[in-house]
């Protein structure tokens, strides 16, 4: 055989020595997620267009009201799964200053996010996302990626990843007091 083998003696000596070092390659794998240079407190400015009707949606536009911002695609389930979350969250808490914003990352054309809004009867803003928007917002990679803002604009959670309605409810509520 031209192959290696171990002896016993060896195999449980090299098995512990590389449990013991799981730990620290799952540290060095895991580094350049999440570092605190990607934290990002308040909600960046941005200009992007509205799928609705086209105009310039901004940030300034929802100054003095909390939020929940998604970043979704169209064609991702988890974000089709939370769409009814964000629309009850806008029905029942739209009068209390404040609002949802969905950030489409879809490409090309609004049109096949248009209609998506429309088959699931979004009643929320939908804009579409621009190349640097995901980059100014912590590096959003994943869809969907959820933040809840306050009403000073300061971003107070980040969930990355399907979000459960009573999780998101229970710390808008905590925020709108």
């Amino acid at each position: 055989m031209n192959g290696i083998t171990l002896s016993h003696h060896k195999k449980p000596a090299m098995r512990l020595g590389l449990l013991l070092m799981l730990p620290a390659l799952l540290l060095l794998l895991t580094a350049g997620c999440g570092q605190k240079d990607d934290l990002v407190e308040t909600v960046p400015q941005f200009s992007l267009t509205s799928v609705r009707d086209g105009s310039t949606v901004t940030n300034r536009d929802f100054r003095g009201q909390a939020m929940v911002i998604t970043f979704f695609a169209t064609w991702c389930p988890p974000c089709r799964q939370e769409v009814p979350t964000l629309i009850a969250l806008q029905n029942k808490y739209g009068a209390q200053n404040f609002s949802v914003l969905g950030i489409s990352v879809d490409q090309g054309d609004s049109r096949t996010v248009r209609n998506f809004m429309m088959e699931l009867g979004i009643n929320y803003q939908v804009v579409m996302s621009d190349r640097d928007t995901p980059k100014n917002f912590g590096n959003v990679f994943g869809i969907p990626t959820t933040f809840l803002v306050d009403r000073r604009g300061n971003i107070v959670q980040r969930y990355d990843g399907y979000v459960d309605i009573r999780v998101l409810e229970r710390e808008l509520q905590a925020i709108l007091g």
